[in-house]
């Protein structure tokens, strides 16, 4: 039987920088491996990353595999479940190296393939192209962090015309429908992103991650209306309950959630918001229904104002992410005619006979 797969993020651009969540991946505290791939852009982590997946999928292990927010269809990491095995890219921008060596985690390193003295003799084009990228993603930022500003406006408008006393009764209202048995404990979290800000846009896997669920609530409405109040309400409640929970983080403020998966109760509690602009089959809750229409009237021009200028700076910074990726396949262009890929293709296959080994 062929295993499962699940797509996922484990960072993402934000007005803030780039942000990462590796550590959820899988605690070191349960891995029996965790191997991080060195190597410049275009050795082929990636590549040998999916190709490492698919081999253990038709082996029947279920799979995650993390997509990269910076080139959303290359992958940051895999993890075969059941192996516990993880394998991360531990490259710029997210350098990461062993935390016990040896004992659970190690270095791949692919740099060990590259022609330095190749390499070497192009750095006067190089280095111009590395500080490029690097412009281009400030610049990107700084329309997320405008985005971000002109986000918290509209934001606080709809939490000027929250009704507070509504929004506990819904909470109560959801925590009585969703907890049915009277149960306690200490639960565990992980934390993770399924909706990113990539060159190709705004990329979310939430369809394909919420579909196995049978019970699907559904929050809809804009910034401020309440949503991360009950997603946190919830989560903490059934963390007090002794469950684990899969949360996801939003991407233009890390300190909200987008969604929360809680699979011991098949339940999925999800946002249709203005970054995602989903539509989901489920029990939907009108968040809107809780706001004092009258004053959103008032301000009716502000709002709209807020919220053509959220896209517009939103969509500034996605075109910035979109340059930096084309410049970045350049950049590849060097390190690829300057890899030994005969060699590569050995140390991959050496890694997978050993991964296979784990089996046993």
């Amino acid at each position: 039987m062929i295993g499962k797969e699940r797509h996922l993020f484990p960072g993402t651009n934000t007005p803030l920088g780039p942000h990462f969540l590796f550590s959820h991946i899988i605690p070191t505290s349960e891995a029996k491996r965790i191997i991080y791939f060195k190597g410049g852009p275009g050795t082929g982590k990636s590549f040998a990353m999916k190709k490492i997946g698919k081999i253990f999928q038709d082996r029947g292990h279920d799979v995650e595999y993390f997509h990269c927010s910076s080139d959303n269809e290359s992958l940051d990491a895999i993890l075969i479940k059941g192996l516990n095995v993880a394998l991360v890219d531990g490259t710029a921008p997210h350098m990461q190296d062993p935390i016990y060596p040896g004992a659970i985690d190690e270095i791949f390193n692919l740099g060990v393939c590259l022609d330095e003295k190749g390499l070497s003799s192009r750095k006067d084009q190089l280095l111009p192209v590395y500080a490029d990228i690097s412009r281009m993603f400030k610049r990107g930022f700084s329309y997320f962090k405008a985005a971000a500003a002109v986000h918290e406006d509209w934001r606080n408008f709809n939490l000027e015309a929250l009704d507070n006393i509504k929004l506990n009764e819904l909470k109560e209202s959801l925590k009585d429908k969703i907890f049915k048995a009277n149960k306690w404990g200490i639960g565990k979290e992980r934390h993770l992103f399924c909706t990113a800000l990539t060159p190709n846009g705004i990329i979310t896997f939430i369809d394909d991650l919420v579909a196995p669920f049978k019970n699907v609530y559904v929050l809809q409405g804009g910034p401020g209306t309440g949503k991360t109040e009950v997603l946190s309400f919830l989560k903490d409640e059934a963390l007090r309950r002794g469950l684990f929970v899969e949360v996801f983080h939003d991407v233009i403020n890390l300190n909200r959630i987008e969604h929360i998966f809680i699979p011991d109760l098949d339940l999925a509690v999800v946002t249709s918001n203005e970054v995602n602009r989903e539509s989901f089959q489920g029990e939907h809750i009108l968040m809107t229904d809780l706001l004092n229409k009258d004053y959103l009237d008032k301000y009716k021009a502000e709002i709209q104002k807020d919220e053509s200028n959220f896209y517009d700076f939103l969509h500034e910074g996605l075109q910035c992410i979109t340059k930096c990726k084309k410049t970045h396949d350049i950049l590849e262009k060097y390190y690829v005619s300057n890899i030994d890929f005969k060699r590569i293709d050995v140390m991959v296959d050496e890694l997978i006979q050993r991964l296979i080994s784990y089996e046993k």
